[in-house]
């Protein structure tokens, strides 16, 4: 290599696959003794060098990057900064070799003497600027590329975009991303494009920082994080900052010259009809017009380490190393045209994975943050103080949501422009073919991660709070309601009061105190007595769903506890209770609980106000009907029950045996007449000596009901030999049998007291007795 014109003695470093020149300037007293030069060569085929293929253990280590210049103080940081990389051309290089030569600039100066020297000026296949909070240098290249220039046919309003700042709005800063088209300049034979957009960036708050955080402008956001106590504290500012990106491409020399066109003038001539005698004119020789990428950033804390893309991190190191990195990746490097384009794809695809893991690191502040507002808002649901808090987060997800919609739509565009950028060198489409998705995927995360739970805590503050006025409006309600019964007792009152007190002659005698009494006890009572009729008949024409569910959980367990006084449907209508009083407080069950009144028919109102227990009235009910239904369990008799069954009781026996003689009735008649067509004897059934025995001495002797004599059917089975047989009976006979059942039923029930005597009366009067035929006793 070369050393440029004026520079003193170079000092090698030697690696196995790299060696490392630094340039030191000319001259000791020189003021632009910062600038320094950094230049590394790097196998463009590793195949050549036998060291790849060994084992990591025998390859010596690798030193890391230099920088000359060291930073002491964080004020030396806040001056601007431009960092020149160049991709040197293959013929400047040695073979096998590709020179990546670096450079950081902190005056006009320096940067004015890369183009002052011809060497640097025409050994560049591609040239990357980072601009860092450098308008001075941002000025100058806008010129030297021409930028700047208003006229549309070669020019855009991005250099307007780059000089000025976010617009803002009530103070706050208004999120902006845009790309601008691929222009072709054929009087250059270059093609450009450019993005721009705005960016998040969260700066930790720390209490000597105060001044320094009062003069930073274009603040969004605040987030929370925990302490060292774990405790939830104010802990980062979020601040918009801008990042702008120019992307110039040289044609290949096609040896055709610029058509001209009547209408169409050269902007890089004097003379022309659209110029401004007030604007700058480039000279077409004086522009830059090779291959370049342009990056400008600045930082709301003037520090280069601030920006997107930090000063001497991981992207800047990485584009030093660029030519390692494609030979690495076996990319096709071996004309300068085809690198300089792999160059530019992985430096843009660098600065969009920037941009990538920017929004990694504000989302994951922002779920700390979220998870903050979470505990607080969980301690105290109805806290409404939290309400404008989850109201501003709410807002700025939005703007957050919306800004990586604008990023997303940006990479996509710039996708098509590089393309076309391109179209005339590569057939490769593959630029940016990542970042995307990776747009995509952070928009995904800030929905789930930020928007959805901040909704979920609105919901529930919004719910806590509206329990707690529904609770309050309940009170308030009874409140209301304790008044309005204060204002209806003392309303006659207040009524006699007022006409004993009119001046009319009746009372001009001023009478005696006891007429105030006399009248107001009985009007009182009155309008007491009208008030619950009245209230009561109205409540008897609807009923509340409340009203149903209280009496069928009341019927439940009446009917779970006592199965045999009630059932689910209400009390049993067939229990008649000994005594007076027993008697009593069973109508009164039966009256008070029919299901007409309770859970039967009736017309739901589901807009009912009666959502207290009913009344104490009804309260008062049931309550008694608990106590009177355990009081008659052990005291009632039951009409039907399989105690009194077991037991042996008349009267239980005598309405069974009631229902049996009605049920008699009912099946004998349809056999009667069915047994008249059968032939004699088809449905005799044999018998054994023993069961004609029993039969014998279980046939009832001196019954009280005699069947009469009847002459024999034809069905008959009378006079033969037959076991079970099927009889005819007289049809009289059997609604005799039938009503005397019925009045034995009536007269046993109706009777409270019975002695033995008359107990086995009726027992054998309640006894049927059954037809029986030759010899055989009994029908079974």
């Amino acid at each position: 290599m070369t050393p440029a014109a004026g520079t003193g003695e170079a000092l090698f470093e030697t690696s196995h696959d790299r060696r490392h020149v630094t340039l030191p300037p000319a001259g000791a007293g020189d003021r632009n003794k910062s600038e320094k030069m950094e230049e590394h060569f790097y196998p463009s085929d590793r195949s050549r060098y036998p060291f790849a293929a060994k084992s990591w253990q025998q390859r010596p280590r690798s030193p890391g990057l230099k920088w000359h210049k060291q930073y002491e103080d964080p004020d030396s940081k806040k001056r601007g900064r431009v960092l020149v990389i160049d991709y040197i051309k293959k013929e400047r290089s040695k073979e096998g070799m590709r020179k990546v030569a670096a450079q950081e600039i902190d005056n006009i100066e320096g940067l004015r003497k890369i183009y002052t020297n011809p060497d640097r000026g025409s050994e560049a296949v591609l040239r990357v600027f980072h601009v860092q909070n450098a308008s001075w240098a941002a000025h100058f290249l806008l010129r030297k590329f021409n930028i700047s220039t208003r006229d549309d046919l070669v020019g855009t309003d991005f250099g307007y975009y780059v000089k000025n700042k976010q617009r803002e709005r009530r103070g706050k800063p208004l999120l902006t991303g845009k790309s601008w088209k691929t222009i072709h300049d054929p009087w250059r034979a270059i093609t450009n494009t450019s993005f721009g957009l705005d960016y998040l960036k969260p700066y930790r708050v720390r209490n000597q920082d105060t001044q320094a955080r009062r003069d930073r402008t274009g603040k969004m956001m605040e987030l929370s994080c925990y302490d060292e106590d774990d405790n939830p504290a104010y802990g980062w500012d979020v601040y918009a900052q801008r990042l702008s990106c120019y992307i110039q491409h040289k044609e290949p020399p096609s040896g055709v010259p610029v058509p001209g066109y009547p209408d169409i003038e050269n902007p890089y001539e004097n003379g022309t009809s659209k110029q401004d005698p007030h604007e700058y004119l480039p000279r077409l020789e004086s522009l830059d017009n090779g291959n370049a990428i342009i990056i400008f950033e600045n930082s709301c804390s003037g520090s280069i380490d601030d920006t997107m893309v930090a000063a001497r991190q991981q992207w800047e190191s990485r584009w030093r190393r660029l030519p390692f990195y494609l030979a690495y990746e076996s990319h096709d490097v071996a004309s300068d045209d085809q690198m300089a384009l792999e160059c530019m794809k992985m430096i843009l695809a660098d600065i969009w994975k920037s941009v990538s893991d920017s929004w990694n690191c504000l989302i994951d502040l922002s779920n700390t943050h979220v998870d903050c507002l979470q505990d607080r808002i969980y301690e105290q649901p109805a806290d409404e103080t939290r309400a404008p808090e989850l109201w501003t987060n709410s807002s700025n997800w939005l703007k957050v949501e919306r800004l990586v919609t604008i990023h997303t739509n940006v990479v996509k565009e710039m996708q098509d422009n590089l393309r076309e950028l391109a179209s005339e060198s590569s057939t490769d489409d593959n630029w940016l073919d990542k970042s995307p998705g990776d747009m995509e995927r952070i928009g995904n995360l800030i929905q789930e991660d930020l928007v959805k739970p901040t909704d979920s805590l609105n919901d529930l503050v919004y719910k806590s709070v509206e329990i707690r006025d529904s609770r309050h409006s309940l009170q308030l309600n009874t409140s209301m309601w304790r008044l309005s019964w204060i204002t209806f007792i003392f309303l006659p009152l207040t009524f006699i009061g007022t006409f004993f007190g009119m001046n009319v002659d009746t009372f001009s005698n001023d009478p005696s105190i006891k007429w105030y009494f006399a009248a107001t006890v009985p009007l009182m009572t009155t309008v007491l007595i009208l008030w619950y009729i009245i209230k009561h008949a109205l409540a008897r024409r609807r009923q509340s769903p409340y009203q149903r569910g209280v009496y069928e959980h009341l019927f439940h367990d009446l009917a779970d506890s006592y199965p045999t006084l009630w059932s689910r449907a209400g009390p049993r209508q067939f229990i008649r209770p000994q005594g007076m009083m027993g008697r009593l407080k069973w109508n009164l069950i039966l009256y008070w609980n029919q299901a007409g009144k309770t859970i039967g028919s009736g017309t739901l109102d589901p807009d009912s106000d009666d959502d207290d227990d009913l009344g104490a009235w009804a309260r008062c009910k049931r309550t008694l009907t608990r106590r009177w239904t355990s009081q008659l369990r052990g005291t009632a008799p039951v009409g039907v029950s399989s105690s009194a069954l077991e037991e042996g009781n008349a009267d239980d026996l005598g309405v069974i045996s009631g229902g049996v003689s009605g049920l008699t009735e009912l099946l004998a008649l349809p056999a009667t007449e069915h047994a008249e067509n059968l032939p004699g004897g088809m449905l005799s059934l044999p018998l054994s000596p023993g069961s004609q025995a029993r039969r014998q001495r279980a046939s009832p002797r001196g019954s009280s009901l005699e069947r009469p004599s009847r002459p024999t059917s034809k069905g008959s089975s009378m006079g033969r030999d037959s076991g079970v047989l099927i009889e005819e009976e007289a049809l009289n006979w059997l609604q005799e049998l039938g009503r005397r059942s019925h009045e034995f039923t009536e007269r046993v029930g109706g009777s409270e007291v019975r002695d033995s005597r008359s107990r086995s009366e009726s027992r054998r009067e309640s006894s049927i007795a059954m037809p029986s035929s030759n010899n055989e006793g009994p029908k079974e």
